[in-house]
């Protein structure tokens, strides 16, 4: 206050401070018959916007399917009911449906069986290629090789990891 009064010329210091304070008990007043400003209440809907008239035109299209589809199950199952059971189906005009192909498919199936046993019987009664007691004497021959080059006894039959163990340890 001793501020403003500095900067503001006055002429009484007395009408200056009832002046003053004239308007500081008017800010008081406003401060108190002051409302508060945050408003509380929900804000305002739209109608448009509170009901989603998509999801309910699909849901109506869902419900009117489902009316059809149960009126078409109830008169069918009225007609079945009427008619007994089965005895309705056995009207001459009504064929049970069958493959067009049946026939052609089973004589198929029976040419690639035919196929398959003969092949099968050629692969038994084909001999060998090789002779095994041939094999057999030609590996004897090798091994007997073998024994006649090398200056130590050489183990034939074992695993290599075996015979590995035992050439290193013979070296060293």
């Amino acid at each position: 206050m001793d501020r403003f009064r500095k900067v503001m010329p006055m002429g009484n210091k007395a009408c200056y401070d009832r002046h003053v304070k004239k308007n500081q008990e008017r800010h008081r007043q406003r401060l108190a018959s002051m409302k508060c400003s945050i408003d509380c209440a929900p804000p305002r809907r739209f109608p448009h916007l509170e009901r989603n008239q998509k999801k309910e035109q699909l849901m109506e299209e869902r419900y009117a399917e489902i009316e059809k589809d149960n009126r078409l199950l109830l008169e069918r199952m009225s007609y079945i009911l009427k008619c007994k059971g089965m005895d309705c189906y056995a009207t001459p005009h009504m064929k049970l449906a069958h493959s067009l192909t049946r026939d052609e498919r089973r004589r198929d199936m029976d040419r690639i069986t035919r196929d398959n046993q003969l092949l099968l019987r050629r692969i038994q009664q084909a001999e060998p290629t090789y002779d095994h007691l041939a094999f057999a004497e030609d590996a004897r021959r090798h091994e007997e090789y073998l024994r006649n080059i090398c200056e130590l006894p050489v183990a034939i039959g074992l695993p290599r990891a075996s015979q590995g163990k035992r050439s290193s340890g013979r070296m060293g």
